[in-house]
């Protein structure tokens, strides 16, 4: 199936624009019926105005303000569901397109300053571009409780936009897996932190740095070798360890390769299921089980180890902006909410504006249990993600954007910047389709002095940025087209609604206006002059008897009494 037909999942709700014709021709043929059964029964012009304008009037009403929103709705409903032959489940299943994925690295300026306790000076280096391609695999439907069986898969393919950089500029991180190694250490085991420090000295050939130096390609996918020939005792006991981890690649026997985002290039994740929608457009797309379980068991509470929402890649049909929009996170352990922020336009659509960001779980009760132990808690913007991958990496918003300004002065060289670090989502609410998203989240490691490992003697404390990432999909005119055919449609039926409506209005008012009118002429008799030969018959205006067999004398009598 082509781009072009998965993206008219919208153009045959309401073929071109002939329901418009349609509901126009059924207006104007009612209105001449109307009126030609009012003239066979020769009703005056203002009754049978006056008919055809009511009759109008409420005709319009039931088929503009109820049928046609129905059918909207009705027709809606019924398409947005993974049941097997859809196009919406095609597009879940394999959007039809590469997302833009852009990474930027941190390099620090003044490794050895820092290792002297200065504070970190960074320039961002980047972007580095890829199309990120994303597929369900091993699908499984569920027929009888409505549910689909998935594994999520991301292949990630290196290009060059206008802007991008090749991936062989050399960069200097702090090491992921020294710092990672001793971080780790600090909160499982602190008792071996001898252990790790003669480790490192033989691993790694005496450092005297904790700091990286190598092309962003390798840091990034194609992998840093770690040295395993080695023969201490504590070079050996941590090699072993190192060789059993699965985000590390084998190059041989003796040597292994880490890379920061190779571990999840085109690798499956975990079993998720996820609720159809045949039965309930509500629930499509929602998970309802992760890894086999329908909660995680990562966090203290039931609340934040809750799996809510989708996988971000679909979200049900009318929903009202109150609701927010709720995707879960493997890779966080936690649901996300965007919030809505104000409504918009998007090439020529009218969407809504929604944005997240990762709270403060050092005031906002509701996340407390993301803190690291129940004493003590991050500031705003941050989250140990330490309980969710084994690993005591922080994730926050890009330059530390909405995060607490301690962080911040931390470090020397970050701009945060709401339009270029945002969390941002254009959503089409009515078919529940986002027209443009960026996904962008930074990814740092603390760094504090520890006297047991040499090359961490003299730290100043501080959060240290590595990279960002920012996952990003604006949607073409190809994809757009159908939801602008859906709008122009509704913009004619509206147009045409109130246009006849206010000539069924007045219509009626005319109607009134000519019942009345005709309503206040009378019939009035002339009256004639009386002369004096006519005396004995006297047409009485008031009365309109004949006044006969009153002769003058009679009257004269009468005068005078």
């Amino acid at each position: 199936m082509s781009p072009v037909k998965r993206s008219s999942i919208l153009s045959f709700i309401f073929p071109k624009a002939y329901l418009v014709r349609y509901v126009v021709d059924t207006i104007r043929r009612f209105y001449n019926l109307m009126v030609q059964s009012a003239t066979k029964i020769k009703m005056k012009l203002p009754v049978k105005l006056g008919i055809g304008s009511s009759v109008l009037f409420v005709f319009i009403v039931l088929v503009g303000f109820v049928v046609f929103p129905k059918m909207i709705t009705s027709k809606i409903k019924s398409m947005v569901n993974l049941k097997p032959g859809t196009e919406i489940r095609d597009m879940f299943l394999k959007i039809p397109f590469g997302l833009e994925f852009r990474v930027y690295i941190f390099n620090v300026t003044n490794p050895m300053e820092v290792q002297r306790g200065q504070a970190p000076s960074l320039k961002e280096v980047g972007p580095f571009c890829y199309e990120e391609w994303k597929e369900k695999v091993d699908v499984q439907d569920m027929e009888g409780d409505d549910t689909i069986l998935y594994n999520a898969k991301d292949t990630f393919i290196q290009v060059m936009w206008p802007g991008c950089l090749s991936g062989t500029e050399v960069v200097t991180i702090p090491h992921p897996m020294i710092l990672g190694m001793v971080n780790t250490v600090v909160i499982q085991k602190p008792g071996a932190l001898t252990l790790v420090n003669k480790a490192i000295k033989s691993i790694y050939s005496n450092p005297a740095s904790i700091f990286l130096t190598a092309k962003a390609n390798d840091i990034l996918f194609d992998g840093v070798i770690i040295n395993c020939d080695v023969k201490d005792f504590a070079g050996k006991a941590i090699c072993s360890q190192l060789k059993e981890a699965p985000t590390l690649r084998h190059v041989s026997e003796n040597e292994l390769a880490f890379a920061l985002l190779a571990p999840k290039n085109a690798t499956p994740g975990k079993r998720i299921k996820a609720a159809r929608g045949v039965n309930n457009f509500k629930d499509v797309g929602r998970i309802l089980e992760y890894d086999g379980v329908d909660k995680i068991d990562v966090w203290p509470t039931d609340e934040c180890n809750a799996i809510r929402g989708t996988d971000g890649t679909i979200f049900p049909p009318l929903l009202s902006e109150e609701e927010g929009l709720v995707s879960f996170a493997p890779d966080l352990c936690r649901s996300l909410v965007a919030e809505f922020q104000q409504k918009t336009k998007y090439d020529g659509i009218p969407v809504r504006k929604y944005s997240a960001t990762l709270g403060d779980m050092s005031k906002n009760e509701d996340e407390k249990c993301y803190c690291p132990t129940p004493e003590t808690c991050l500031k705003k913007g941050i989250m140990d993600l330490y309980k969710c991958i084994g690993v005591p990496i922080y994730v926050s918003l890009p330059h530390f954007y909405e995060t607490h300004e301690s962080y911040l002065k931390g470090v020397k060289g970050l701009r945060p910047d709401k339009s270029k670090h945002e969390i941002i989502i254009l959503f089409e609410g009515m078919t529940g389709g986002p027209v443009y998203a960026k996904k962008r989240l930074q990814f740092n490691m603390p760094l504090q002095a520890n006297p047991k490992v040499d090359i961490f003697n003299n730290f100043t404390e501080s959060v240290l940025p590595i990279f960002w990432v920012e996952e990003g999909v604006e949607l073409n005119n190809t994809f757009t087209k159908p939801l602008k055919d859906l709008f122009k449609i509704q913009k004619i039926v509206k147009i045409t609604t109130w246009t006849v409506l206010l000539g069924s209005l007045l219509g009626l008012s005319a109607a009134g206006y000519l019942f009345f009118k005709e309503s206040g002429t009378a019939d009035i008799t002339p009256v004639h002059k009386v002369h004096p030969s006519d005396s004995r018959k006297t047409i009485s205006t008031v009365s309109g008897n004949n006044l006969e067999g009153i002769d003058n004398h009679a009257m004269t009598k009468t005068d005078t009494d």
